[in-house]
């Protein structure tokens, strides 16, 4: 399992959302979705629903936000087959058939009406103000991808070809034995671009590979790794990549406790690996000169650009917490809270 991760994404292409993959997750037999708009109290459901279920000794995932990492946007009990998840956009999620293990929980029926209609004109303005900043994110990280594809392409493909071969060699020697079932793929993210920065959350395995690649290349390595262990029937959970959310940035084999993860300077946090592969020194070796600083000098400017694409997230975040301070007061908490007692009740004492 993983203790915590993404399940969405601001990348070059905008938002990406794996949310809809809770609905084919085999560990899943039962997904609440919340609905309900800012301030009425889903993240904060979610928060108790996830501590009762671990006071009742059962494992907990959670799903950060990715545009609040302090909040959730899901918890999963894999032991009960259970998931709860925000629903409402931009990781909208719809039951497939309602009733029938997948059923709504609406917290919108929390608010008091009449009040938030005399503040619509307010609430307008500030939902405005807070789509506006992810022009300028999107912006700043489509410009990222280009330069990376650039930095790439002064490395030369030959070098990437030859250094991948090498790569893999050490990291896998070995062909893999096969086991007696069918390997499953389970996509989720482990890095954000973030209003609190550009975070790496910690893939939780004993053994881990911190695979140094600042000039996103390890892509293709992973995809090997990956296609190994489905070979050899392994479950995998794939790390995609919020620079580039089609490649894949860690490779997790849970019933190995085994990893590798790409790590980039410009993002935070992952606990220190046990295991280094720097494939920004074998890339780099015997380059010219010009070409070593070229490359630096692309690099700072992606840093600069992610910095900024952070600074407008803050932004945006501002403008959200200024649409939640709008909202609280018309919220019947005291129903709130009924809902998750009532849930709270109906799923842990059944089990």
């Amino acid at each position: 399992m993983v203790e915590t991760c993404f399940l969405g994404a601001n990348t070059p292409q905008g938002f990406r959302s794996e949310y809809k993959t809770l609905q084919q997750d085999p560990r899943i037999r039962r997904l609440l979705i919340l609905k309900g708009g800012p301030g009425c109290g889903k993240s904060t459901l979610m928060k108790t629903l996830g501590n009762r279920a671990e006071e009742c000794g059962w494992k907990v995932e959670r799903i950060l936000c990715s545009s609040d990492p302090d909040s959730l946007d899901g918890v999963l009990v894999p032991e009960l087959g259970l998931a709860l998840t925000d629903g409402t956009a931009p990781h909208v999620v719809e039951p497939t058939l309602c009733g029938c293990g997948e059923n709504y929980v609406n917290l919108g029926r929390c608010y008091r009406e009449a009040e938030l209609r005399a503040l619509a004109p307010a609430i307008r303005a500030t939902r405005e103000a807070n789509l506006a900043c992810y022009g300028p994110v999107y912006g700043c990280l489509r410009a990222v991808a280009s330069l990376a594809e650039a930095r790439r392409g002064l490395l030369g493909q030959e070098r990437i070809r030859d250094v991948t071969k090498d790569a893999l060699e050490q990291l896998l020697p070995e062909k893999l034995p096969q086991s007696d079932k069918q390997g499953t793929r389970r996509r989720v993210y482990f890095s954000g671009i973030t209003p609190k920065g550009l975070l790496t959350l910690d893939p939780d395995v004993e053994r881990l590979w911190a695979i140094h690649d600042s000039s996103g290349v390890g892509g293709g390595l992973l995809r090997q790794i990956e296609q190994c262990f489905i070979d050899a029937r392994e479950d995998v959970i794939l790390g995609m990549d919020p620079l580039n959310p089609d490649a894949v940035e860690a490779v997790i084999v849970p019933a190995r406790d085994l990893g590798w993860i790409r790590v980039r300077p410009s993002f935070q946090g992952c606990r220190q690996a046990m295991l280094r592969l720097d494939l920004d020194s074998a890339l780099e070796e015997e380059l010219p000169a010009e070409t070593l600083e070229g490359l630096r000098e692309l690099a700072s400017v992606e840093a600069r650009l992610l910095r900024q694409s952070v600074g407008w997230l803050r932004r945006a975040k501002s403008n959200h917490d200024l649409m939640e301070e709008l909202y609280r007061p018309a919220v019947d908490f005291a129903a709130v809270t009924r809902e998750t007692e009532l849930l709270c009740r109906e799923l842990f004492t059944e089990n």
